[in-house]
């Protein structure tokens, strides 16, 4: 049991030497920490029990941490702490040394017993010699005489490890155990002492540092509390800049152990193969903060675990590999940059993404929000959709939806499809509809097309459905309307303009008023200087003719007015004119090879392709097939060829 040491007093002067981390107090014998050797403390003990004097009220269990776990010792009370060892150190006499017997050891020094018994201390005691009784009959002591006795004792526990550190035990003694049986004068053979085995370390070991490493399969939660059983909680996670990713911890060395003789065991060294710089992929750094080794997220992306190589990182790419279906990913709602699927995309499963490839069929629908699609194999039954960015399928795509209206859309091989897009280009075309600024179509067969430049290698019917293609062209009625207004308003401010000028040419008619503008012109532009006799009379002449000059004026604002507004109405109408010409150019449709029935009208369209996205696919179907008078015939017939632009007459 330690005692800390409150305050100082006085040393014996007659009292054993003991070294400076040693301090003899009143109450006792304490241990100054920030003193204490870090080596040598056994060989003070050596020396001490080695010239007979041992410690009384010993703290065997701080003795043995001072020796053999001075870092606990450390750990636990701080350098500046002062704590009690013992009563007193006092000698050790050889006639008590000569009460405790030899102990046994094992060869491998794990235990250390001793034989307990009754003990006796020879002791010399005196005893008087009488001599011959005197007068008064009392026999008077004329000596003494000495003689060796047996007096039974006790063994004591401070004296005993004295007695075991001079026959090489010094350490693991059960004091507890030794003071027991001491008190209870047992006869017993007893393991005093006991190794210390060796406390196992643990090797270095990955730790994850955050709670979103792992992918969330249940179902999405929404707003309203209920469960969307179509969407995962988390499938792929998404990691922020800076996030702690893995944590190393370090190894954690074990403790030694000792035999009896204090012999250290040294504990096995734990195993640190770990390397974060190795498992750090892309995306990611290793760090060192607040003493530990992270792995942290270099950007914002989406985590990557390869458990072949070992490797994480964060990437703005998602690679998926186990296909979308129901039981895999839900649908899902991408926010990464690209994403890569290799396996297949079930029916009914929708994707929404940004970039997204896809290496395997898809029956599902795809939509990208200013991304593009690529379809590297089959799409059937599907749809994909792209706000703002291309489509293209570089295998067969039947029965779908192909949507990209402000992109291209490319394909190998349509059949049944529905498709629209800015541009599109189509190598074989089987039974679609298509709708398109620029349509390119290798082969068409049974088609419904319309665009406003259509370019056909080869034109069939399929199954007795004609291809038939129609030329959006735009109402020019509107335009035209607006451009003859603007004529009359340019005529109506020429009028203006001239009836204006004929006022004006009747006010300056007046000779004597003509004089007077012409001699104000000179006066402004220095050609006359007046003297003060003329500044007279020409302020004089100038109040004359205020109110001429006020309706000239007038009349000259009223003129500019009319000539700003007819420069104005010029502007715009030039702008309708641009307008009518680009509506109408390019407006083209070429068909190199007529192989079976086709036909080409015109379809007036005034907001072009526009117009059919606002109708469902069933209708956009039924509106390509339209044969109406209100739509020109251009080309019929089931051979030959044809070259049509648009041509409309200029307008005056």
């Amino acid at each position: 049991m330690t005692q800390q040491l409150n305050e100082a007093t006085p040393v014996k002067e007659d009292a054993i030497p003991l070294p400076a981390c040693l301090i003899r107090q009143q109450d006792g014998i304490f241990v100054d920490l920030s003193l204490f050797p870090v080596g040598g403390f056994d060989v003070f003990i050596d020396s001490l029990f080695g010239d007979g004097v041992r410690f009384r009220g010993l703290d065997y269990r701080l003795l043995t941490g001072l020796l053999y776990d001075y870092d606990s010792i450390m750990e636990a009370h701080g350098i500046a702490a002062k704590l009690r060892l013992a009563d007193d150190v006092v000698p050790f006499s050889p006639k008590r040394q000569t009460l405790y017997k030899a102990v046994k050891v094992d060869a491998k020094k794990q235990r250390a017993a001793y034989f307990f018994e009754p003990v006796a201390i020879e002791l010399v005691i005196e005893e008087p010699v009488y001599g011959e009784p005197g007068e008064d009959g009392v026999s008077p002591i004329v000596g003494a005489t000495r003689r060796e006795v047996l007096q039974p004792t006790k063994l004591d526990v401070d004296e005993f490890i004295a007695d075991m550190w001079l026959k090489d035990v010094r350490f693991g003694i059960d004091t507890g155990a030794v003071a027991g049986v001491i008190s209870r004068g047992e006869s017993v053979r007893l393991d005093v002492a006991v190794q210390l085995d060796p406390t196992p370390g643990s090797d270095a070991e990955i730790e994850e540092a955050c709670n979103v490493l792992h992918r969330d399969n249940s179902p999405k939660l929404l707003v309203n509390g209920k469960a969307d059983l179509r969407k995962f909680q988390n499938r792929f996670p998404q990691i922020a800049a800076g996030a702690r990713l893995l944590k190393k911890k370090s190894r954690i060395l074990g403790k030694p152990g000792y035999k009896v003789d204090g012999e250290m065991i040294a504990s096995a060294i734990p195993q640190d193969e770990i390397d974060l710089y190795a498992m750090s992929g892309p995306g990611t750094r290793v760090e060192i903060q607040d003493g530990c080794e992270y792995i942290l997220a270099e950007q914002d992306g989406f985590l990557s675990l390869d458990v072949m190589s070992n490797n994480i990182s964060v990437t703005e790419m998602i690679e998926n590999k186990g296909g979308i279906s129901l039981k895999t990913t839900g649908d899902l709602s991408l926010t990464g940059n690209e994403f890569i699927e290799h396996g297949e995309v079930q029916e009914g499963r929708v994707v929404e993404g940004k970039n997204m490839t896809f290496r395997s069929d898809v029956y599902g629908d795809v939509v990208s929000q200013g991304g593009f699609i690529l379809l590297e194999k089959n799409m059937s039954g599907g749809s994909a959709r792209s706000y703002g960015g291309d489509v293209t399928s570089n295998g067969r795509v039947f029965n779908s939806v192909i949507e990209a209206c402000t992109g291209q859309v490319s394909l190998q091989y349509a059949e049944s499809c529905l498709i629209l897009g800015e541009s599109v280009v189509i190598d074989r075309a089987v039974n679609c509809d298509i709708v398109a600024e620029n349509i390119q179509v290798g082969s068409a067969e049974g088609c419904g097309i319309a665009g406003k430049a259509v370019q056909v290698n080869s034109s069939s019917a399929c199954r007795s459905k004609e291809t038939l293609i129609s030329m959006l062209v735009p109402n020019l009625s509107v335009l035209d309307a607006q451009i003859a207004q603007m004529s009359r308003e340019i005529e109506d401010c020429n009028l203006i303009v001239e009836a204006k000028n004929r006022e004006l040419a009747l006010l300056k008619s007046d000779a004597e008023f003509a004089k007077y503008l012409a001699l104000a012109t000179s006066i402004r532009q220095g050609k006359i200087q007046l003297n003060a006799a003329q500044q007279d009379g020409w302020q004089k002449m100038t109040a004359k003719f205020a109110g001429s000059m006020s309706a000239g004026s007038k009349l000259s604002a009223e003129k500019q007015e009319q000539l700003t507004r007819a420069q104005a109405f010029l502007q715009e109408q030039a702008h309708l004119l641009a307008a009518r010409e680009k509506s109408c150019a390019g407006i083209r449709c070429e068909i190199t090879e007529v192989a079976g029935d086709t036909s080409v009208q015109s379809m007036i369209a005034p907001n072009g392709v526009a117009a059919f996205q606002k109708y469902q696919p069933g209708e956009i179907r039924s509106r390509l097939r339209e044969h109406d008078v209100k739509h020109t015939r251009i080309f019929s017939d089931d051979t030959g060829s044809l070259v049509w632009s648009y041509e409309v007459a200029a307008k005056a």
